[in-house]
């Protein structure tokens, strides 16, 4: 997934992907305060913030206020946000035009090229830009999410496109598991970015999990059984059952950095197998996971439980997690109760004057409150919320 500042020729690193760069001091005021809202209100009020702020013509800026380097446009990733959104708010019932809107939107990022079609990192009107396997593998969930929301032939047959991207990165180097990128996959020797990581591996593994669920091709199935099979013995940190980053082609090194949305998509991969194979090990494997993420995610701060105070969208891909486990385990909605906690203490401590979220959920740093990404992640936490509980 490719951060605003990034071009196509820059070469980010993975560790790059989520820094901390926290902006200006600014008054922490409730815009809405005395507002008793539902959960799905608050999910629509958020986005409407979003449709004042953000947009421009059928797309999103990157940021708001603007930062410096900002292109045009938003990249795909945090576009990719909006895509949840709109599916989100029509799964709570809201029009349908808001799931169009952005799926017309994504187009745009469309690369209707000769040899395994996808979506490239940046609008195709801007120029050639890479094609990320993680960024392909979160617009393919969104187009599964508006094909079972829509039964709209159009959206499964665009995913079974963009799997065969996805499952085009992976290869027998390092025993398996898939690159990050296309511009760095298997012809790299060395680099940072010359890796196999376990964002892409995992998504990869829940991606067609989900495409076998639909289509019952076997191919799916297979395919994700074994890239799922590569991240847990690889990438698996055996001490705690939570995932490293990635590792490098070239050095043979692991890196170590562990994220909220590693272990989400673990885990929800892990469920997907369970219930297509029964077998018990994919779900205590997803159970054990769950339990050392928030044993190791969180902790308390302004005498609150919390998960951590930066990358917001990394930790809503746990809280969606969560929410999917719960069905077959009782203890996991404990944590969506920790989750739901600190989406209530961000409505009322943690945005400015615009209505904005700051990126730390605890109030106590607005982190990138500007960017489109943490702003679109609150909407897909407070309508999944609003599903859960039946709103």
């Amino acid at each position: 997934m490719l951060l605003s500042v990034f071009s196509c020729n820059s070469e980010p690193s993975i560790q790059d992907q989520m820094v901390d760069n926290p902006g200006d001091d600014g008054q922490n005021e409730n815009p809405d305060e005395g507002e008793e809202l539902s959960y799905k209100e608050k999910a629509f009020a958020t986005y409407e913030m979003i449709q004042q702020l953000y947009k421009k013509g059928d797309l999103y800026k990157e940021n708001f206020p603007e930062q410096n380097g900002d292109r045009e446009y938003s990249y795909l990733w945090p576009y990719v946000g909006m895509l949840t959104a709109g599916n989100v708010l029509y799964e709570l019932g809201y029009d349908r035009e808001i799931l169009d809107k952005q799926f017309t939107g994504l187009e745009e990022y469309y690369d209707n090229r000769d040899y395994l079609p996808t979506y490239q990192a940046y609008p195709v009107s801007g120029g050639a830009t890479d094609h990320y396997y993680d960024d392909s593998a979160i617009v393919a969930m969104e187009l599964i999410n508006a094909y079972e929301l829509t039964n709209e032939s159009f959206y499964l047959e665009r995913a079974k496109t963009v799997t065969d991207f996805i499952m085009s990165g992976e290869d027998s180097r390092m025993g398996g598991g898939l690159y990050w990128f296309e511009g760095q996959s298997d012809n790299c020797t060395n680099g940072p970015n010359c890796m196999k990581a376990a964002n892409t591996s995992a998504y990869a593994a829940y991606v067609t999990s989900k495409m076998y669920q639909l289509t019952n091709n076997e191919a799916y199935l297979t395919f994700a059984k074994r890239v799922y099979e590569w991240t847990y013995t690889t990438l698996r940190d055996p001490s705690d059952n939570l995932y490293w980053n990635d590792i490098n082609i070239g050095s043979e090194q692991i890196n170590t950095t562990k994220w909220t949305y590693n272990a989400a998509m673990m885990i929800m991969s892990a469920v997907n197998l369970y219930e297509i194979s029964d077998d018990q090990e994919y779900l205590d494997e997803a159970v054990t996971t769950a339990r050392s993420a928030h044993s190791k995610f969180t902790k308390v701060t302004n005498g609150r439980i919390f998960y951590p105070p930066n990358d917001s969208w990394f930790n809503v891909e746990l809280l969606t997690a969560y929410i999917q486990l719960s069905q077959y385990d009782s203890k996991t909605k404990d944590y969506v109760e920790v989750f739901k906690d600190n989406m209530d203490y961000a409505w009322e401590n943690a945005r400015n004057n615009e209505g904005q979220f700051y990126e730390d959920w605890s109030g106590n740093n607005e982190g990138r409150f500007y960017w489109l990404l943490h702003q679109a992640a609150l909407v897909e936490a407070f309508g999944r919320i609003a599903i859960y509980e039946n709103q």
